[in-house]
């Protein structure tokens, strides 16, 4: 009986979901059916509640309530789907979450010397989902896989080199104990774990190193994904998070030091156990194409999405004006025929976009043309960053671009023949059954700030098109093949247009 109300309940908050999320889309004519582009955004950011973010900022203090209250504003610019930071307890109270400690206390205990998370409480965090759920926006859970941090008692324990050492390795974990069935059966020591960092990776007696695509040690208590306990947890732990907790997939952190055989075990396992239709996105940082593909061949599951640490990398060139531009009709794996539509396109992350750049490379330099690429292209589904639309002043120009990925990026996307090293240009030939739809975009790597005109087939004929972004002023009207005179400024600033069509009887789309 509590299952079959919940799910009544789920039911008519699917409902309201969907008709708030598809009023004000754009819809094909007779059909009914709603054009949404899916537009994911990374809702946090590494500094985020910290030194003069915090004072900047207050009301990120309290996240959980404040995603909440945004949630109708996201769905309005066209986001789809949120990924959010680690929501387990960690460590410590103001961590990011990344040194995972308590994977099922999401902010329910007294552990770590707080109850909440560095994010707000347990039901704080629930009602954040009930609101991005009838806003129509997914959610996607941020797991912590590769290691865990903080235990909270020594022990004696023998390493592979014969020697022994008292290490903190014995977790005292309020949350599993509530929630997980075989809680009484074991607990979290030195067994679940393959090895710690002593003076550089120590592996600990009788464990081996995990079937993993990169080295098995990344940072902290390694996690021994050969133990069947551990296994097993965590297989209840992700359903869990899926079909009582409410979320939508998963963030896997740093999925190419978790053991392979592991990962797919367990990717099939919580599908196989759920009803819904559940998103894998994998980290793995790969910065070629090449690392991306064999990776992706490992686990031939087409359920498995990867981040394009590929295609950033391009960015990053373009960045530094080192990119020859027609290079960028097939940059990154998100252009690839067979992978292109399990790539999550961005530009920064919690990890590039940090405020400390010697470890870091923020793309501080054309990042409005590499979100033009991203945010209109035919294959892959963009990630937009919180810290680029709401904290770095880039909120405006972000806008148009999110405008015209919900209102215009449709149809086929076709390259065109005169990309140079100066100018990408890109076209979406829009659907014939929606008038309004489809765009020309162009962006530049140049800084000498002259106006570019280029001929592109928009593949509309007699259309008359103008620059959402208001970098460059004017109509562009296409002839009778579609062809038209279409400029961008050569320049860091304005090295962005998106030309989109306008409607004869009311002005541009929305």
């Amino acid at each position: 009986m509590k299952v079959a109300r919940r799910r009544k309940r789920e039911t008519i908050l699917l409902v309201i979901a969907l008709m708030i999320a598809f009023s004000g889309t754009v819809f094909a004519a007779g059909s009914g059916y709603p054009l949404r582009n899916e537009t994911y955004m990374q809702v946090f950011y590494w500094e985020m509640n910290k030194g003069e973010y915090a004072v900047k900022y207050p009301e990120e203090a309290n996240f959980w309530q404040l995603l909440a209250g945004r949630s109708p504003e996201l769905a309005e610019l066209g986001i789809t789907g949120v990924w959010l930071p680690p929501a387990s307890k960690a460590d410590e109270p103001i961590d990011e979450g990344y040194a995972a400690y308590d994977l099922w206390d999401l902010g329910e205990f007294y552990q770590k010397g707080s109850i909440r998370t560095k994010y707000g409480s347990k039901t704080e965090l629930e009602r954040a989902l009930q609101e991005l759920h009838a806003n129509g926006i997914k959610v996607f859970f941020d797991a912590v896989l590769n290691h865990r941090m903080g235990g909270d008692e020594r022990e004696r324990v023998p390493l592979a080199s014969g020697e022994s050492r008292d290490l903190y390795t014995k977790f005292n974990l309020s949350g599993r104990n509530k929630y997980y069935s075989r809680a009484d059966e074991w607990q979290w020591d030195w067994q679940a774990f393959d090895a710690l960092d002593i003076m550089g990776p120590q592996l600990f007696a009788g464990k081996t190193w995990d079937n993993t695509s990169d080295s098995d040690y990344l940072m902290g208590l390694d996690v021994d994904y050969q133990n069947e306990r551990v296994v097993d947890e965590l297989k209840e732990w992700g359903t869990w998070i899926i079909n009582e907790i409410g979320f939508d997939g998963f963030r896997i952190d740093a999925i190419k030091h978790i053991d392979n055989d592991f990962m797919r075990d367990w990717i099939d396992y919580i599908q196989e156990n759920s009803d819904k239709e559940v998103i894998f996105i994998g980290e793995a940082w790969y910065e070629n194409n090449l690392g991306l593909m064999l990776y992706l061949k490992k686990f031939n599951n087409d359920k498995l999405k990867l981040f394009d640490f590929s295609l950033r990398r391009q960015f990053a060139l373009m960045r530094d004006g080192a990119l020859n531009m027609s290079t960028l009709a097939k940059a990154g794996l998100v252009n690839d025929p067979i992978y292109g539509d399990r790539m999550v396109t961005f530009v920064d992350n919690h990890d590039t976009g940090r405020d400390v750049t010697e470890y870091t490379s923020p793309i501080f330099n054309r990042k409005y043309q590499a979100y033009t690429y991203i945010m209109t292209r035919e294959k892959g589904i963009p990630m937009l960053y919180w810290k680029d639309f709401y904290i770095s002043g880039m909120r405006e120009g972000l806008e148009k671009i999110l405008q015209a990925r919900r209102d215009y990026a449709y149809g086929p996307g076709y390259e065109v023949d005169n990309n140079d090293s100066d100018v990408y240009s890109y076209v979406r030939a829009g659907l014939e059954e929606v008038p309004g739809t489809g765009l020309v975009v162009m962006i530049t790597g140049g800084d000498d700030g002259r106006m570019i005109t280029k001929e592109i087939n928009s593949r509309q004929p007699g259309q008359k098109f103008f620059d959402l972004t208001g970098n460059v002023n004017g109509i562009v009207e296409t002839d009778s093949n579609g062809i038209g005179q279409f400029m961008v400024i050569n320049s860091a600033e304005k090295g962005w247009s998106i030309w989109v069509p306008i409607k004869e009887d009311s002005g541009p789309v929305r």
